[in-house]
């Protein structure tokens, strides 16, 4: 790799979005596995009182996936990006990948809730903001990567 060579602002941007994400993930799906009722308090699960039991059991299912799975690949996209290599690109596009998915879960899982009336945290308007900006930020960050693929060695 040229030695000069620096990563754009946008792909700084993308690496910004993923130490964030890290750090949240961290907080809110690794403090699932551990305390789950501690990071439901914070914000970030749904409150036990406030579901039907088995939400709790599922949430938590799908925080030890999230910390095996997509915490990895946050932490070697950051590397991968900073280093312009190729490997933090596909990285980046498993991890954004992932993103997409489960925001649209995120929506389902809610949609078809209500539909059975099963007891569940209902998601706030905020809340569907934040969803719908990591879901567009995830596009057209898999966009503007394979648009400047050129750029990793």
């Amino acid at each position: 790799m040229d030695r000069h060579k620096t990563a754009p602002f946008g792909i700084k941007l993308i690496i910004g979005f993923f130490v964030l994400s890290t750090i949240i993930w961290i907080i809110g799906q690794g403090g699932a596995v551990v305390s789950y009722d501690s990071v439901a308090r914070w914000g970030f699960q749904d409150l036990r009182e406030n579901v039907d039991p088995v939400i709790v059991e599922v949430n938590r299912g799908i925080a030890l996936g999230d910390v095996v799975i997509q915490l990895p690949l946050f932490l070697v996209a950051v590397m991968g990006l900073w280093r312009l290599r190729f490997f933090g690109a596909v990285a980046s596009w498993m991890a954004l990948g992932i993103n997409v998915y489960w925001t649209t879960v995120a929506w389902s899982k809610q949609y078809f809730y209500l539909l059975a009336s099963v007891r569940c945290q209902p998601i706030d308007t905020a809340l569907h903001g934040a969803l719908a900006f990591i879901f567009l930020f995830s596009v057209w960050a898999s966009w503007h990567l394979f648009k400047n693929r050129t750029l990793f060695d």
